[in-house]
């Protein structure tokens, strides 16, 4: 598709808006063409709850956990006109460079004040955005970290969350274990597409940063009850200064 597909649109395509918004088409498209041939070779089984919620979004931060490869495919196929925070060194390859910049995609090596900035502007423009808060997948074993950019995402861009939730059993294509390391039943994802989380709950704090680390404890609450993965023990930065805070607040 990178040699074949998409150079055409790119080179047809009157202006960057028309050029962005068919190239995140396609690859929503793309996207959805390929987790429908995973389920129909029963190579994965696939549950959704509350898919409806995604599917007119505009300027919609969609928030999730990230046990999985599939995790961005599956919510990209759901969900139009999105945009995402992907790795700098896909910058470097010249078959998808053309791709991720004309499709308006959000490079990870960018200063982080720029970083939620850009975030902040796509999701003004009425573009979806996804962020997962553990910046990677998560690592089996280990406790996930939940990192403050998406709440400070959430507050520049004054949007509301919609909490997303994907567990997967058994584990498929996880951090630190190989592509072809596959388990021998097939996987079965349930994504949970929760309401939407209204950020004015969390505003009325003298400092951005004392509403930040509130909105991050309670994803990490929400997760903690959510994940099958986080129940060992989900942590945010910082977090357990205000370990108390939380029981009591959320309790």
């Amino acid at each position: 598709m990178a040699t074949a597909l998409f150079p055409p649109v790119i080179w047809l395509s009157r202006g960057p808006l028309a050029r962005k918004r068919r190239i995140q088409f396609l690859i929503q498209t793309s996207f959805r063409i390929f987790i429908r041939a995973l389920c129909f070779f029963r190579i994965i089984e696939l549950h959704v709850s509350g898919r409806p919620l995604l599917a007119n979004a505009r300027g919609l931060l969609v928030v999730s956990n990230h046990p999985s490869l599939l995790d961005v495919v599956i919510l990209m196929s759901m969900l139009p006109r999105v945009q995402c925070v992907v790795k700098h060194q896909i910058w470097a390859n010249p078959f998808l460079r053309p791709v991720v910049a004309g499709a308006g995609y959000i490079r990870n090596d960018l200063d982080p004040e720029a970083l939620v900035e850009r975030c902040a502007d796509a999701l003004r423009s009425g573009d979806n955005v996804i962020i997962f808060p553990e910046g990677t997948r998560s690592v089996e074993g280990q406790a996930m970290v939940v990192k403050r950019g998406f709440a400070n995402v959430a507050f520049a861009a004054r949007t509301d969350l919609c909490l997303t939730t994907i567990n997967c059993a058994p584990v498929f294509l996880p951090k630190g274990r190989a592509w072809y390391d596959v388990p021998r039943i097939r996987p079965v994802f349930h994504v949970e597409v929760g309401e939407r989380l209204d950020i004015s709950a969390f505003l009325g704090y003298p400092f951005r940063s004392q509403a930040v680390r509130r909105l991050a404890t309670f994803v990490r609450q929400y997760y903690v009850e959510k994940c099958e993965h986080g129940r060992p023990g989900i942590r945010t930065e910082d977090a357990d200064r205000h370990d108390a805070q939380a029981r009591r607040s959320f309790a």
